[in-house]
């Protein structure tokens, strides 16, 4: 293929990869070029008509570089499994009132101690 196009690198994580080259296989997408140049085709066109960007039910969230450093370096150090999992924590640790978080550990709890008691 004669490419006059300009060449760019990106970075992803393995989840990431993992992710494309599935999406690729079951699609019957060619090379990894070829799937990027129509993802953000697909990534501006949905902009410009004013679609958000969700997958399976959630929401897409612009982070800063500095910010996905931060979370990158908390996975590495391996105070989070993932980025989404500590972003996840974070919002329930807001939203969720004390007094639920500490009912629902109860009731686990509980129920585990029943089951237990079965066996």
């Amino acid at each position: 293929m004669s490419d006059d196009g300009t060449k760019i690198t990106i970075r992803m994580g393995p989840e990431e990869i993992q992710m494309m080259e599935d999406f690729m296989g079951d699609h019957d997408i060619g090379n990894r070029s070829d799937f990027i140049r129509d993802a953000i085709k697909g990534y501006i066109a949905s902009m410009k008509a004013g679609q958000p960007m969700t997958a399976e039910g959630g929401i897409f969230v612009r982070l800063s570089d500095v910010q996905l450093e931060t979370l990158s370096g908390l996975v590495q150090t391996g105070l989070a499994v993932s980025e989404e999992e500590y972003i996840r924590k974070c919002l329930l640790d807001k939203i969720v009132p004390k007094s639920v978080e500490d009912e629902t550990i109860e009731n686990a709890f509980r129920a585990a101690q029943m089951k237990a008691a079965y066996k």
